[in-house]
């Protein structure tokens, strides 16, 4: 009975709101109908560098206004309900994986964000059955310049030598990468490949949202 009666008050204090344009929505659910509808499913490819990438969407429209508040907007509550649509894309991801891997920030640019946007999505993601979190063993040693809308080469640049591995764990391991959004691949292929010099045998990436 309390348990009931503490949800109908959340409800009335806190009505559920759009992750896309903050209109009223039921509680539970992520859109409202309009931004539903600009949500694209994006087609899975193999890139170079990477076993696979599994992305749940398209990058743009209500996806990309979400993300662009939950990084930019001070919307820290939206990780778990964006989580949740990442959830099938890292599931398939993690079959057969030892562990999940976000995407690092530098410490600079986690103390002014406050938290690590791909930490939180893997968060809101993970499921029991899936495999561990490993949040320690990659590291972002060079704080990079926003990317912002970089070509690729200026992408590959900029990213290239800012990650380090900090632990042998990886040696021998299978790995899913998990990140927001996958522009080119730059900061995943750059990733990967220290996480592979480190000794891991497999590199997957899943993400919310690619730009196709």
């Amino acid at each position: 009975m309390l348990t009931r009666t503490f949800c109908l008050v959340r409800q009335l204090l806190w009505p559920a709101r759009c992750a896309g344009c903050d209109g009223f929505v039921r509680d539970g659910t992520v859109f409202c109908d309009r931004c539903a509808e600009s949500l694209m499913d994006v087609t899975t490819d193999r890139p170079a560098l990477f076993d696979d990438v599994y992305a749940t969407f398209a990058y743009g429209g209500a996806i990309k206004d979400a993300i662009l508040r939950l990084k930019h907007g001070g919307r820290h509550d939206l990780a778990g309900p964006l989580g949740r649509l990442l959830a099938s894309s890292l599931t398939a991801a993690a079959v057969g994986a030892d562990a999940i891997v976000p995407v690092p920030l530098h410490p600079a640019r986690l103390r002014r964000r406050g938290f690590n946007q791909a930490l939180e999505l893997a968060r809101g993601a993970w499921r029991p059955g899936l495999p561990p979190i490993w949040v320690d063993p990659l590291r972002r040693a060079r704080n990079t310049a926003p990317l912002g809308h970089e070509g690729h080469d200026e992408r590959v640049r900029r990213v290239a030598g800012a990650f380090t591995v900090t632990s042998g764990l990886v040696r021998g391991c299978r790995l899913v990468l998990v990140d927001d959004v996958m522009t080119t691949g730059a900061t995943l292929a750059s990733c990967a490949v220290a996480l592979e010099e480190a000794g891991a045998i497999e590199v997957r990436a899943a993400v919310l949202a690619r730009v196709v």
